[in-house]
Order: structure tokens, then C-alpha cells, then sequence
């Protein structure tokens, strides 16, 4: 890898998630407006593992415990989540989606379904939609 490829692929990556708008979501849907990316990876965990602790979600997003705090008060604060006592360990807490909650995961579902139409839209035919999925998912290997 030489220094004109790395410089290309920094530069094509801020323009792709500046033309996207990923950090941005409201300019996709009005009700995802002030919802920030975190919040939406914590709504995600919660959903998929109704009875992780907070310790899980931390190590899971590799994030200090006063973001995580942060976080969730302020998707307490939208009435998208409450804390409640872990059903599998009773001496943690756990968290709960509320019906807003469900919501807006759904919303935010549509949107990246919106997102992914878009991508696969600027590409010219199915061959170069599926170079995109392997190419994504050889990079996603080496990230995990």
C-alpha cells in the first residue's frame, strides 16, 4: 500500500459518509433527529439481547462506563429505554426498550435500508453490487 492509495482511500471514505449523511441521520428521517450513532448501537444491543448487563454493552462497544452512563440518561431522557433489574443476574442492571424505543429501532432499520439502496443505486449492475458486499465484508473481517 503506497501513500497516494492510503491518501485516496481517506479522502473517498469522508466524501462517502459526507454525501451519506451517516452522522446526520435526521436528514433521513425527522425521528431520528438528535439521535446519535451510539445511541442507536446501545438500542440495538438492548434489542437483540434483552438480558445484557451494562458491563456486556461497554466491553461490546469498547466504550468508558461514564459515556455509557451519559448514553443511556439521555435515551432515558427521549423515552427510549429504561433501566431495569437484570433477569439474569439480579445484582446488575439491565435495560428495556420501550414502546418509542421499538419505534425507532424500526426507523432506524428503514433508514439504513434507505442508505444501502443509495449505495447499490450509484453502482452499474450486479456485478459491481456484489464486488461491494465482498469487498465490504473482507474489510469487516479485518476490523473485527
Amino acid at each position: 500500500m503506497d501513500d497516494d492509495q492510503n491518501l485516496a482511500v481517506t479522502e473517498l471514505i469522508h466524501q462517502v459518509r459526507f454525501g451519506l449523511r451517516v452522522d446526520r441521520l435526521g436528514t433521513w428521517s425527522e425521528e431520528l433527529e438528535g439521535i446519535q450513532l451510539l445511541d442507536l448501537h446501545i438500542l440495538k444491543l438492548v434489542a437483540e439481547h434483552p438480558e445484557i448487563i451494562l458491563k456486556e454493552i461497554r466491553i461490546e462497544l469498547g466504550i468508558p462506563h461514564s459515556t455509557l452512563t451519559s448514553a443511556i440518561n439521555r435515551l432515558e431522557k427521549r423515552g427510549l429505554l429504561q433501566r431495569i433489574i437484570n433477569k439474569r443476574d439480579l445484582r446488575s442492571y439491565g435495560l428495556e426498550l420501550t414502546d418509542h424505543g421499538w419505534h425507532i429501532r424500526r426507523e432506524h432499520n428503514r433508514v439504513d435500508r434507505l442508505v444501502a439502496a443509495t449505495v447499490l443505486e450509484a453502482l452499474s449492475d450486479d456485478h459491481e453490487r456484489e464486488m461491494l458486499v465482498l469487498l465490504l465484508s473482507k474489510i469487516n473481517k479485518k476490523l473485527a
